[in-house]
């Protein structure tokens, strides 16, 4: 009995580190699809999601469930500001037991012109 207790507990264990894993992730991808629409003056909203498809993809086993967000509410000119949303879809590895839980992270940055 207590043996399926102790594996109950690790595998919780590795599911809540995978998912905080994951939400790293999301939030670095965030972070660099901001710089590059950043330096790319946030003209290129379909690159800046290629971007974070990309980068992501270098971390996470299945970028299906991402979806990328690029605005620039007062337009993409210096010094507006540029945000980039990512959702994901989080499917744990345990989906039998665990609901799958869809995660958002965000990140913005001002353009700014030397």
């Amino acid at each position: 009995m207590m043996v399926v207790i102790i594996f109950s507990v690790v595998f919780w264990i590795f599911e809540l580190g995978w998912l905080m894993y994951t939400y790293a992730v999301m939030a670095n991808a965030a972070n660099e699809g901001e710089r590059y629409a950043i330096v790319h003056s946030g003209g290129d909203p379909s690159g800046t999601a290629t971007r974070v498809k990309t980068f992501a993809a270098t971390s996470l086993h299945d970028i299906s469930g991402i979806s990328v967000t690029v605005s620039a509410p007062n337009g993409y000119v210096p010094p507006n500001p540029v945000s980039v949303t990512v959702t994901y879809t989080f499917v744990p590895w345990l989906h039998g037991f665990i609901s799958t839980p869809t995660m958002s992270t965000y990140s913005e940055g001002r353009m700014i012109v030397n």
